[in-house]
């Protein structure tokens, strides 16, 4: 169906219960995730024909019944924090963009259970449970991400140690399915288990109801310097042997506190392995002191407090080189130091310092994430290190690890991930559900191009593995070539270093205002990255990018800690002296954000 087909049919189905986008730019900023793959849309369709963003579940419930019936590919998608392609678009189709169904439904105290809508985000949740003296079991390091989002894609994180998977927490769900119909799933049903970590094929969450717990008192984390990995992982083995039950375990390599120091403008830290230890009482933190008497060295009580605090922003970063690639993969703990100490060999080859992180998941396995920085502008040198991160992941499976996510780039790796029977399983219920095939297609199960069979057999697990092996011959000398960029105004700088996280749309006042995605920090970043690589940029899309506040708020929540207030400033100079100021767009823009209880509970929100 062509768009303006499409858009007359939504606009006439949905009226005032959906926002419709099908500006050339909106669209563009559903094209990718926090992921930077050069060559994805010359695979795929990845800009959607049109976005749409419910502002009910009844106008969500008929743009999947309408794309049903039209056989209209939907790509839903929340805050989009993931970077392995899983809400990118791969096909003509709608983006729907769920995070305005960010509703808190219901919070019962006595029960210690909250039931919130798909696009609301953890912090939110969080915030809601605290004002009643309770506090979540498990939540993502992407703070800002939505409960649909990591139902789908991920459900290990902060306390999973203690509590185990995000599934273990939740008492039910509400399930959209491609034909229309909704279904309530508890716990104790057979089917409740197959929307966790399938990444939206089977269909649309609505609600959850996720159990709570009693807040904390406090919080003691203990962070302990080791000789190396060995030590610091049998440290780590030899704790959770023992009858001490932290709330959470959390490895950190030398590189990583390293960076850490490089980011405070001070040597604080040891540069050595370290293992930081999350417990929630004086009870539990004096056997712990005990335990690890003898076994590490004890680092200051307020460096352990730093690290934990920091735990919500995993991307932080200071370098010349400002892209971020990772791999992440769950392994068995007594495999773990020898992955990594392989991993570490070999990207030193590539001229590269890896930074090593590991939560642990409960006795027997961890989550292990390995990243390093490279720069997307230097595009020979960059394609060598995207090569790096599949063989990694490569190298992680023949110690007996998985990949944490499929989506478009880790689908040739799903039979390591799910065994033959599960996958069977999966592959009919898809059948069923959605026989043709509307929600997220070609990814997941198996990837499918634009351009047909030749570049889909690419995408197959076996040449798919040979490829990279091959590609492993050559690219360490690639990735050693390239140029540093030193000299860079503080919009430069920002636009290449922002890691697309989604932070600061959930602080963001003129979004709160608006909904418009345009606004969000990081799709200004976006649109001054076109401007700056010489792209056509209209008078419209240039407008938007005054309807700011300056309130500084995205700032306070950056990963990278960038200087976003003097960012914008140099991007209306940029365009002030192309377009003009568009003084009457900004006096109704405030005008309006005067107007909005959402900017006033902003305001509220900070006085607190």
């Amino acid at each position: 169906m062509n768009v303006k087909k499409l858009k007359l049919e939504l606009n006439a189905l949905l009226g005032d219960e959906a926002r419709i986008r099908t500006d050339a730019f909106e669209r563009e900023l559903y094209s990718t995730d926090v992921g930077s793959v050069p060559f994805a849309h010359r695979l795929f369709e990845t800009t959607p024909q049109l976005v749409v963003q419910p502002q009910t579940v009844d106008a969500l419930i008929k743009v999947v019944r309408f794309a049903s019936a039209e056989k209209v590919a939907l790509f839903p998608r929340g805050a989009g924090s993931s970077g392995l392609g899983g809400v990118v678009p791969t096909k003509k189709g709608i983006a729907l963009d769920l995070s305005a169904l960010n509703s808190i439904l219901e919070l019962n105290r006595e029960q210690k259970t909250i039931t919130v809508q798909t696009g609301t985000r953890w912090s939110a949740i969080e915030a809601a449970a605290q004002q009643e003296g309770l506090s979540l079991r498990v939540y993502p390091s992407s703070f800002f991400s939505t409960v649909g989002g990591w139902i789908a894609s991920g459900g290990y994180g902060i306390g999973s140690f203690q509590f185990g998977h995000l599934k273990e927490q939740i008492e039910s769900i509400e399930m959209l399915f491609p034909a229309g119909d909704v279904r309530l799933f508890t716990a104790a049903d057979k089917e409740f288990a197959l929307f966790f970590g399938t990444e939206g094929q089977f269909g649309i969450l609505l609600a959850a109801t996720l159990r709570l717990r009693k807040m904390p008192e406090q919080v003691l984390p203990q962070l302990l310097y080791f000789g190396g990995v060995d030590a610091a992982l049998t440290f780590v083995t030899e704790l959770i042997q023992s009858k001490i039950r932290p709330y959470h375990i959390k490895y950190l390599d030398a590189h990583h506190l390293k960076e850490v120091n490089k980011q405070m403008g001070e040597a604080l830290y040891a540069e050595r392995d370290a293992v930081l230890v999350a417990l929630e009482s004086h009870d539990a933190a004096l056997p712990f002191r005990q335990f690890a008497k003898n076994r590490g060295i004890a680092a200051d009580e307020y460096l352990a407090r730093y690290l934990w605090h920091e735990r919500l922003f995993p991307m932080k970063r200071r370098s010349t080189q400002p892209t971020l690639l990772a791999c992440e993969l769950i392994m068995p703990l007594r495999y773990v130091a020898a992955y990594l100490n392989r991993a570490r060999w070999i990207t030193k080859r590539y001229g590269l310092d890896l930074q090593a992180e590991a939560h642990m998941l409960g006795e027997t396995d961890a989550l292990v994430l390995l990243s390093f920085l490279s720069d997307v502008r230097d595009s020979w040198r960059y394609l060598a290190h995207l090569a790096l991160v599949p063989r990694l992941t490569m190298l992680g499976i023949k110690q007996g690890g998985a990949p944490y996510n499929l989506g478009i780039w880790n689908a040739p790796f799903i039979t390591h991930k799910l065994d033959p029977q599960i996958l069977r399983a999966y592959r009919a219920y898809k059948r069923k559900v959605d026989p043709c095939t509307i929600l997220n297609p070609n990814k997941f199960f198996a990837v499918r191009t634009r351009w047909g069979v030749i570049p889909d057999l690419l995408f197959t697990p076996s040449l798919f593995r040979l490829l990279i092996r091959g590609a492993s011959l050559f690219t360490p000398l690639m990735a050693r070539s390239g140029e540093e960029h030193h000299h860079e105004s503080v919009l430069e700088k920002t636009l290449y270093s922002c890691v697309k996280c989604g932070s600061c749309a959930a602080q963001c006042p003129a979004y709160a205002v608006t909904h418009d995605d345009a606004l969000i920090p990081k799709n200004k970043l976006y649109l001054a990255k076109k401007l700056h690589e010489g792209g056509q940029v209209s008078m419209q899309e240039a407008e938007k990018a005054f309807l700011c506040l300056h309130c500084g708020l995205c700032r306070e929540v950056c990963q990278n800690d960038l200087d976003l207030v003097a960012a914008w400033e140099e991007l209306e100079q940029r365009l002030e002296l192309q377009f003009g100021r568009p003084d009457r767009a900004i006096r109704e823009f405030v005008s309006t954000a005067e107007d909005s209880p959402a900017y006033w509970r902003c305001v509220h929100a900070q006085e607190v």
